[in-house]
C-alpha cells in the first residue's frame, strides 16, 4: 500500500508543474500593445526645361535652282516634372525671322522668314526609374512669331523626359546671301540669325 502511495503522489506533481508551466508562458497573460501615427508632408516641385538650340547649323551654297537645306541637332533636351499632380503641361516655341545683320558695304538686313525652320522633337524617353509616366506627346513645328507647342501632355506626365530635336531650315533658291561684314568676299560674313523663344508651363 505504501508503494501505490507514494507513486500517486509523484503522479500529481507531475501534474501541477505542467499546469503551472502553461500559465507563465501564455501570450495573453503578459500581452501590453500600443499604436502611435506618423505624418510626412510630400511637397511639388517645380516644373523646368533645360532646351537651346544648336550651336551651328550647315551651310548652304546658293545655286540659282534649287533650294537647300541648312540642318542642326542641338545638345540633348531634358524636360522635368516634379509637380506631383495630374495637371497638363507644354514646351512651346516661337522665334524670329532670320537675319544677316548689315556690313559695312552690305547695307541692307537680309532676312530668311522663320516658317521656313521646322523642328522635329524625335523621341522621348521617359526616365522610368525616376518615377516617370509614359512619354508625352510631339509634333513636328513650322516655328513662327507666336508659340506652338513641341511637347505636351494632356494629363500626368510626371517625371524627367529627355529628346534631341533635329532643327532644318529650308533655304529658297532665290534667298540672298549672308552680308559680309567688311569687304565683300574678303571679310567674315554675318550669318544669319533666329532668336528662338523656348516656354514652359
Amino acid at each position: 500500500m505504501a508503494g501505490h502511495t507514494e507513486l500517486g503522489l509523484i503522479g500529481l506533481t507531475g501534474i501541477v508543474l505542467a499546469v503551472g508551466l502553461v500559465v507563465v508562458l501564455s501570450p495573453s497573460a503578459s500581452a501590453d500593445t500600443s499604436s502611435d501615427t506618423i505624418s510626412s508632408a510630400i511637397l511639388g516641385g517645380a516644373l523646368s526645361a533645360v532646351v537651346s538650340a544648336p550651336i551651328q547649323m550647315t551651310p548652304v551654297v546658293l545655286d540659282g535652282r534649287s533650294g537647300h537645306t541648312s540642318v542642326g541637332s542641338p545638345a540633348q533636351w531634358t524636360i522635368t516634372n516634379g509637380r506631383g499632380s495630374s495637371a497638363a503641361w507644354s514646351l512651346s516655341v516661337s522665334a524670329t525671322d532670320f537675319t544677316s545683320a548689315p556690313g559695312t558695304l552690305d547695307t541692307i538686313e537680309r532676312t530668311v522668314a522663320v516658317e521656313n525652320l521646322t523642328i522635329t522633337p524625335g523621341i522621348v524617353t521617359a526616365l522610368s526609374s525616376e518615377g516617370a509616366d509614359a512619354a508625352p506627346t510631339t509634333e513636328p513645328v513650322a516655328v513662327s512669331g507666336r508659340p506652338q507647342a513641341l511637347v505636351w501632355t494632356s494629363t500626368l506626365g510626371k517625371g524627367t523626359f529627355t529628346l534631341t530635336p533635329e532643327f532644318s531650315l529650308s533655304v529658297p533658291p532665290n534667298a540672298y546671301r549672308s552680308n559680309f561684314s567688311g569687304a565683300i568676299g574678303g571679310s567674315v560674313v554675318n550669318p544669319f540669325v533666329s532668336i528662338l523663344t523656348f516656354t514652359i508651363a
